[in-house]
């Protein structure tokens, strides 16, 4: 009997950290569909509030859309328009330019990194879901507003609201999923977390071109932004009333003992009920640490007098295995945001004809779903049987096997280039999970949340604003040339980068 009733809540127990999950997830995936949504809509937004560059645009007026108005200057399209204001283009903002570029980059991104090394501090210190839970009453509110500028200078306040509401999900969140999961199933949990990157990108092409068309009550691009809003509100309120604030690992293991000093016998009888759970697998830790100490026991105090300040971060961090991982990880990423950046101009340079909307949006949630739990669930298994490396060794695999589907997007003509992207993005994208899952592992619980954020301050600012060599390069080589060095061959970099961190773990 008493079996029995341990059995089932510990089902139930296992039932809610996956609820959990699936909210987690799901206000990621809010937040990266109002980070990349500003791609999508641009031009209408800038057609109407006035920012960025000007080009020779295929008119929105008439079905017939030609691809002759792109290298047309502003006096062949103006002659154009004098003889007929039903012409094929129509000289108007396209959505680009320096003005756009510091929507996209900076006014997001240097909040975003900064504020994540902020809040991540905050995190470590304070109620993580009470910081989660602000951060994306931030974000949703900025998101809905956007929908309501009337200016360039708000959209760009409102960026920077967004940058610093999403900053808070991914430490924050990772650090609570490590405590809410075992180490035998934590690579798979943080995986299915990072789906809200693949489905968040995914959904904002849907979201941007296909709400925008339907110009619901003559507002066209703005109702993307307030139905993006709409679904924040929803992702606010689940949040509050689903998640709950996990035990730090180090409160947890403080239970632990008293309880195996307290009741023995009730603790092993519940271990026998289910090897995998996380309260049973923290107690054998335990057990195991108490046998193996010199005294055979442990103190509360020892348990808890972990601390968190800057000089626990830094010792946390610069240590050589975490070098090697950072230097890898700002590879692997260099090379993501490579391709993202290039994405549309290359297609448009190389196959002006083809749309590319519905292929990038299945390849990224497909694919990128596929590959993030593949990543999670072979580097779990693989775990158990070899420690931490076996991640590194997923890590470096995954990047090289990817690089020969990355170097094919490249060499094949569309609809074949999406294949390939789709091969890419499922072996590529196991890496996310599978590297949160290694930094939860290297760095003491009282400063995770606070060293992620510092990990992804450096990650992303390397990873972000290195590929801007690719135009340098396109000069010395070619366009597609400089793109195979940035894009396959620096997964093969960080692949072997991935490898030789795993002689330093």
């Amino acid at each position: 009997m008493e079996y029995s009733v341990t059995k089932m809540v510990k089902k139930e127990g296992s039932g809610v950290r996956y609820l959990s999950l699936g909210v987690m997830t799901y206000v990621y995936v809010v937040g990266e569909l109002s980070h990349f949504l500003l791609g999508i809509v641009s031009r209408p937004m800038s057609q109407e509030l006035h920012y960025g560059d000007h080009a020779c645009l295929p008119n929105p007026n008439i079905s017939l859309q030609s691809d002759e108005c792109r290298p047309l200057d502003a006096t062949s399209c103006n002659d154009l328009l004098e003889g007929d204001n039903q012409t094929t283009c129509v000289w108007d903002y396209s959505g680009l330019g320096l003005q756009y570029q510091v929507l996209a980059g900076p006014a997001f991104v240097a909040v975003f990194t900064t504020a994540g090394v902020i809040i991540g501090v905050i995190s470590d210190r304070f109620n993580r879901k009470l910081v989660v839970l602000v951060c994306c009453m931030a974000l949703t509110l900025a998101t809905g507003l956007t929908g309501a500028a009337m200016a360039y200078w708000q959209l760009v306040i409102l960026r920077m609201i967004m940058g610093a509401g999403e900053s808070a999900f991914t430490p924050a969140c990772s650090s609570m999923i490590s405590d809410m999961f075992p180490e035998s199933r934590r690579a798979l949990a943080l995986g299915i977390f990072n789906w809200g990157v693949y489905f968040g990108y995914g959904l904002s092409y849907a979201v941007g071109n296909f709400i925008t068309a339907e110009n619901i009550a003559d507002m066209g691009w703005r109702w993307s932004y307030i139905v993006t809003g709409m679904m924040g509100v929803v992702a606010t309120l689940l949040f509050f009333l689903v998640v709950k604030e996990p035990p730090r690992s180090s409160q947890a293991e403080v239970r632990s003992v008293a309880q195996l000093a307290d009741n023995p016998i009730t603790t092993s009888k519940a271990s026998g009920s289910d090897s995998e759970d996380s309260d049973t697998e923290m107690h054998n830790n335990v057990a195991k640490s108490i046998a193996m100490s010199p005294t055979g026991s442990q103190s509360k105090q020892g348990l808890l007098g972990g601390r968190s300040g800057p000089k626990e971060v830094a010792k946390a961090l610069f240590k050589p295995p975490m070098l090697m991982l950072a230097l890898a990880a700002c590879i692997r990423h260099t090379a993501g945001f490579s391709w993202a950046y290039n994405t549309q101009l290359y297609f448009l340079t190389y196959y002006p004809s083809f749309n590319i909307g519905l292929w990038v949006m299945g390849a990224s949630i497909i694919g990128g779903s596929l590959g993030v739990a593949m990543g999670g669930f072979v580097s779990d298994r693989l775990v158990k049987k070899i420690g931490i490396r076996a991640r590194l060794y997923v890590l470096a695999g995954s990047q090289l096997i990817a690089t020969p589907f990355a170097a094919g997007v490249l060499f094949f003509p569309p609809p074949g280039a999406f294949f390939s992207l789709l091969g890419a993005y499922i072996f590529a994208e196991m890496w996310f999970g599978v590297l949160f899952a290694v930094l939860l592992e290297l760095v003491p619980d009282t400063v995770q949340s606070t060293s992620i954020a510092v990990f992804l301050f450096v990650m992303n600012n390397v990873g972000g604003n290195v590929p801007v060599v690719v135009d340098p390069l396109s000069h010395l080589l070619t366009y597609r040339g400089a793109l195979y060095i940035m894009y396959p061959g620096m997964y093969l970099a960080s692949s072997v980068f991935f490898f030789l961190t795993s002689f330093l773990v």
